[in-house]
């Protein structure tokens, strides 16, 4: 259905209307509305945007983010009911796998898509939307997808914004990008979810298996390994490791990869740590703060002169291998999630101790029998009174982070 100015004209009168109409229907996800703003003291400004006369040449880009869509949309409804409002497949073309929506369209009423739907323009369906396959709203610089209900498909790619009042479902979802942002009223259901670096907020539950949220693609390769068959993960390869779109396209078809329970996944060592073993002799310093180390391989023993090791921010939950670097006097654990330092009992000249935030540690009592150590850095510890009294004797200002004994 083409557009006229008389349609966005008489838009601009409704919207307060129409405001209320989707908070009603929304019911509890009406809070989602807000996301992108404060919509209510904005209506003044939507509807001037909407009776200016280039605006009709000017659509979508004025009809953004996509809770003005939203409301535009529904504002559209009231003004002209006697209109018959469009519904699918009008503003769709069909493709092979399913349909393509090319310029800015809305649909009216509960939707449903027999096959795949990708987005190069803004959707907006005043109802409920299922896809019968793969959902794709595009990209954040040409399309978003706004929903007054709920959305649910087999799979779900979302790079731009996407705006669901209801409660959004698929078997899996992955987002890419950083520009848009996925928001729900209800909840987020899901085998697999990952949003990765991409923004989202919901104002429901999230119901998801597997989350792999976070903004390094090798964490979330980690965390999704486990619960995907051999071969979906390359661990330890740059770029991208996880083969998100056979994810997708096999979810989209209803043979979703995702396993019920995780199988055991073996960690590479990080890379900076395979050159140190290919010539340790010539080692005496190594940081590998930050890299992806889940355990302290037994032939690190190798590196005979190795002085001083930093291991901040690693995934480590344990140090049985460290025992073997005889000639250890630094060492870094801060940040980690080490849960006992027992290993460290082996090391007779390790003199430079930081623990700092190691919240998981059960045996803070092993510091007191290492008989060189001479600093110990502890910020964020809280340390038995008996060892962090003892500590402070023995150490006085060379522990650190602990504050004086009480008077």
């Amino acid at each position: 259905m083409d557009l006229t100015e008389e349609h966005f004209f008489g838009a601009s009168e409704r919207l307060g209307d129409a405001l209320a109409v989707l908070q009603k229907q929304a019911g509890a996800g009406a809070e989602a509305l807000g996301y992108f703003g404060d919509i209510a003291r904005e209506l003044h400004s939507i509807g001037s945007w909407l009776r200016r006369p280039a605006q009709v040449r000017e659509w979508p880009q004025h009809i953004m983010p996509p809770v003005y869509g939203l409301l535009f949309a529904q504002a559209w409804e009231l003004a002209f009911p006697d209109l018959t409002p469009p519904a699918f497949p009008d503003g769709a073309e069909r493709t092979e796998a399913g349909w393509t929506v090319h310029r800015a369209t809305v649909w009216f009423g509960d939707t449903h898509v027999p096959g795949w739907l990708d987005l190069k323009a803004p959707l907006i369906v005043i109802g409920h939307l299922s896809v019968e396959g793969l959902l794709d709203d595009g990209d954040a610089s040409e399309s978003y997808l706004a929903v007054a209900g709920d959305v649910r498909a087999r799979a779900i790619h979302s790079a731009a914004d996407h705006l669901v009042l209801g409660t959004l479902s698929a078997e899996v979802v992955f987002c890419t990008g950083s520009d848009g942002v996925l928001v729900t009223g209800g909840d987020v259901m899901a085998d697999l979810f990952v949003p990765a670096e991409h923004a989202y907020a919901h104002y429901g539950k999230l119901r998801a298996g597997v989350v792999g949220a976070g903004d390094r693609a090798d964490v979330v390769a980690e965390r999704l390994a486990p619960w995907l068959p051999s071969g979906y993960v390359r661990l330890g390869v740059p770029g991208t490791p996880v083969d998100r779109w056979r994810v997708l396209q096999e979810a989209a078809v209803g043979r979703s990869p995702v396993l019920a329970q995780p199988r055991p996944v073996v960690f590479p060592p990080p890379a900076l740590l395979l050159s140190a073993l290919a010539a340790p002799a010539a080692v005496t310093e190594l940081d590998l703060s930050g890299s992806r180390l889940h355990r302290v391989p037994e032939d690190i023993s190798a590196l005979t002169a190795l002085t001083r090791l930093d291991l901040e921010q690693t995934p480590l939950t344990g140090l049985d291998g460290i025992g073997g670097l005889r000639t250890l006097e630094h060492l870094s654990i801060r940040n980690t999630p080490v849960r006992s330092l027992a290993p460290l009992q082996s090391l007779k000249d390790l003199r430079h101790l930081d623990v700092s935030y190691c919240e998981d540690v059960q045996d803070w009592a092993v510091l007191l029998d290492l008989p060189a150590l001479d600093t110990l850095v502890a910020h964020g510890c809280a340390l038995p009174p008996q060892v962090r009294a003892q500590l402070l004797t023995r150490l006085g200002e060379r522990i650190i982070g602990q504050g004086p004994l009480p008077a």
